[in-house]
């Protein structure tokens, strides 16, 4: 059995504010997860490399233009804000730099959504003893995991993707 890692980022737009971060391992079918805070790019980007993860999954945009996206618009049900806001302009300007500097190490990066994860997933925001961004984290590192499993779907185009969980198959009821 391969053992898999996935790192999900609740992305603060300020490195003053808190930024969730998560680590989920799979290692002979069992998985465990840790959550964090961390503050600055430095920190994150350190705890990257000390993991060498399969993959990071980041709640933020990724990108560098200050326009919605159709992914945005897409997912605008499960709450998406405006990347024209500037609190949203300042979150994206960071999440792209930061995916760029992941990128470098030759991590594979998605974005996702958490909120949609949580949505989707049927998952009560009650459900973990943990702050909120380290929640949002721990739903990015599931996200991140279920798009390792081929369990996901992107949303959008060119502009940008967002990857959400495809929902829960009902499993058929027995007579």
């Amino acid at each position: 059995m391969v053992t898999r890692k996935i790192i999900g980022i609740d992305l603060a737009g300020n490195p003053k504010n808190r930024t969730g971060f998560a680590l989920l391992v799979e290692e002979f079918g069992q998985r465990d997860i840790k959550s964090k805070t961390l503050f600055t790019d430095e920190e994150i980007i350190e705890e990257i490399q000390k993991t060498h993860p399969d993959l990071v999954a980041i709640d933020a945009p990724l990108t560098n233009k200050i326009q919605d996206r159709k992914c945005d618009q897409e997912l605008k049900t499960y709450g998406t804000l405006s990347l024209r806001l500037p609190g949203m302009q300042l979150l994206a300007q960071r999440g792209y730099q930061l995916s760029q500097k992941i990128a470098q190490l030759n991590i594979p990066v998605i974005e996702v959504f958490a909120r949609a994860t949580e949505k989707i997933m049927g998952i009560e925001a009650t459900a973990f003893s943990r702050s909120s961004h380290q929640r949002d984290a721990i739903l990015a590192a599931i996200t991140g995991f279920l798009h390792l499993q081929g369990e996901t779907r992107e949303i959008g185009d060119r502009g940008g993707k967002i990857v959400i969980p495809k929902p829960p198959r009902k499993k058929p009821l027995k007579p």
